[in-house]
């Protein structure tokens, strides 16, 4: 059963009770990413997600570290462009350890100096480690080049020259602008009690206010190209993207299916022609992202130097034919039938519900059963994916980052 509750200061508790489950999940989702912040600001929502772990006045870092250990579960967090979640999950008996030691570490973290010193070095051997990852490094750099000078071209780490020169006082003001109650959703799934869930949210979070105004986002810009970065390397690595839809586009179960079939698994038409038929790659595949107001589809893939152009050519032949032939009825039954098992498998995983719960209320303001999502999906037609491979793959809008040995002069382009 699902259910949800609105403190008299604005934050959303959603939940679902699952009481054959032994254990919950609970998530606290601050709607604040990496995109919120200004330029000055660049890397705080990911340093303040860090520091949060390091101590509070009820708590030492190592009293966070044996108490998660006690309970037997996990606790972690992470930031992304939009939202940062601090997020666990326990023995149902354990739920009200958790809240409060997940409302302790997103209220009261006290910013310490030292350890601000000490999570400083952490965070840029994070960024370094980046730099030495030329998978990782390839997506950042097509961020920055596709993205251009907007929040969302800008690294979620956070460049090395700021996190060197971040202060407390940046933090704690950062903090207060943009931790807000009305942009907040506690979501929770598994052995629980919605009334107990709210009553002990309601406690947790009860010196929780809304401060100034949140500011607006900055609408997404983008920038398509060839952007080529060279660095002595085996391999060229390869990021593509265009722009793709928004999480709440009704459109959103046709892009998904047409993700699947591009590049989505093994039995997809890039993995197919690229590995297998001309074993031009370890692995391709393509991914989607859904944001709040925009998207993006994209394509990975690293190559020797000589196969680069042999492997573009081949990219711009598969993104062509999905452009100007629909799918076949035996591509769309099997994208179904893998969409529908995997909603199914993952709701038997209380994180991956208590994901979806608050997915939902943040994107639509309401929960949308299984039922309905695979329902969409069901329906989908190779007419709708034709005329959405028609909008989303036209070559002019892709940006194209690689990473490696580049001849600059190559044919990169998918136009």
């Amino acid at each position: 059963m699902h259910q949800k509750s609105v403190l008299s200061n604005g934050l959303r508790i959603v939940t679902e009770e699952l009481p054959y489950f032994h254990s919950v999940a609970v998530g606290v989702w601050l709607n604040v990413g990496s995109r919120d912040e200004t330029e000055a600001e660049t890397g705080l929502t990911h340093f303040l997600e860090h520091m949060a772990f390091k101590g509070t006045p009820r708590r030492t870092a190592l009293d966070i570290a044996r108490e998660i250990d006690q309970l037997g579960g996990m606790c972690n967090a992470f930031t992304a462009k939009e939202q940062t979640c601090f997020h666990g999950r326990v023995l149902g008996e354990h739920l009200p350890r958790l809240v409060d030691l997940l409302s302790d570490l997103v209220l009261n973290s006290h910013l310490d100096s030292e350890d601000l010193e000490r999570e400083r070095q952490v965070i840029l051997e994070e960024i370094y480690s980046q730099d030495d990852s030329p998978e990782e490094l390839v997506q950042v750099f097509f961020s920055r080049k596709f993205w251009g000078d907007n929040p969302f071209g800008r690294p979620i780490l956070g460049e090395a020259e700021q996190i060197a020169g971040v202060r407390r006082e940046d933090l704690l003001s950062y903090r207060r602008r943009v931790y807000r109650p009305s942009e907040t959703v506690v979501a929770a799934a598994g052995r629980l009690k919605h009334e107990e869930m709210v009553d002990l949210v309601a406690a947790s979070f009860d010196g929780f206010a809304n401060g100034a105004p949140a500011l607006a986002r900055r609408p997404v810009t983008t920038f398509p190209g060839v952007y080529p970065l060279a660095r002595d390397l085996e391999q060229v690595n390869l990021c593509l993207g265009a722009p793709a839809l928004a999480a709440g586009d009704a459109r959103r179960f046709a892009a998904t299916m047409l993700q699947l079939i591009l590049g989505g698994n093994m039995s997809s038409r890039l993995f197919q022609v690229i590995r297998e038929q001309l074993g031009l790659a370890y692995s391709i595949n393509s991914h989607i992202q859904f944001f709040s107001d925009g998207g993006l589809l994209g394509v990975s893939a690293g190559t020797s130097p000589g196969n680069l152009e042999p492997i573009m050519a081949a990219i711009r032949r598969e993104l062509q034919k999905m452009q100007a032939e629909p799918v076949t009825e035996a591509e769309l039954s099997a994208s179904r039938e893998n969409l529908k098992a995997a909603i199914m498998l993952s709701s038997e995983d209380c994180d991956h519900l208590m994901l979806r719960l608050a997915k939902n209320e943040l994107n639509f303001g309401h929960y949308i059963p299984l039922e309905d999502i695979i329902a969409g999906l069901m329906k989908v037609s190779a007419a709708e994916i034709l005329e959405l491979a028609r909008d989303l793959l036209r070559p002019e809008t892709w940006g194209v980052a690689l990473l490696g040995p580049v001849d600059e002069a190559g044919s990169y382009s998918l136009s």
